[in-house]
């Protein structure tokens, strides 16, 4: 699966094989997402990129523009954001597009585990940062790890 970034790239999330990933799906418009991505960046920055990659896709229809007005307003200036205005990567449950991951909520993060397989999903406001966030986080780290 691809998605899109915000300097209009491609990123493969097979890209990302061999890693833990948490994909975490948001809007700007969200109140419980807007106060989860600062979270998420600062988990960036308390993991080693080697082991984990945090990978937060916006749902925002207004697509770049909103979500770079939103990040620069919020002050996240290292999480790498993508983007997903159209429902490729993920739909919503009542919705007929096909997409590989379904937004039950918002926000949501998949855990995505280092084969590539879905490991498990957390719907809602989540601070991987505290003490189970990580522990969890770094279960699947250590799992599999070469």
């Amino acid at each position: 699966m691809r998605i899109a970034r915000v300097d209009g790239g491609l990123t493969d999330l097979g890209s990302f094989r061999g890693k833990v990933v948490l994909l975490s799906f948001w809007a700007s418009w969200c109140p419980p997402c807007r106060r989860e991505l600062p979270m998420l960046e600062r988990l960036q920055q308390l993991v080693d990129p080697k082991s984990l990659e945090v990978v937060a896709v916006s749902i925002d229809e207004g697509g770049k523009p909103a979500v770079e007005a939103f990040l620069k307003r919020a002050n996240v200036t290292r999480l790498r954001p993508y983007l997903d205005p159209r429902g490729e990567a993920a739909s919503r449950v009542d919705q007929d597009i096909p997409a590989p991951f379904i937004l039950f909520g918002l926000p949501i993060s998949y855990l995505i585990d280092r084969q590539g397989r879905v490991a498990g999903y957390v719907t809602g406001e989540a601070d991987w940062t505290a003490a189970d966030g990580l522990a969890l986080l770094k279960y699947f780290m250590a799992r599999d790890a070469d």
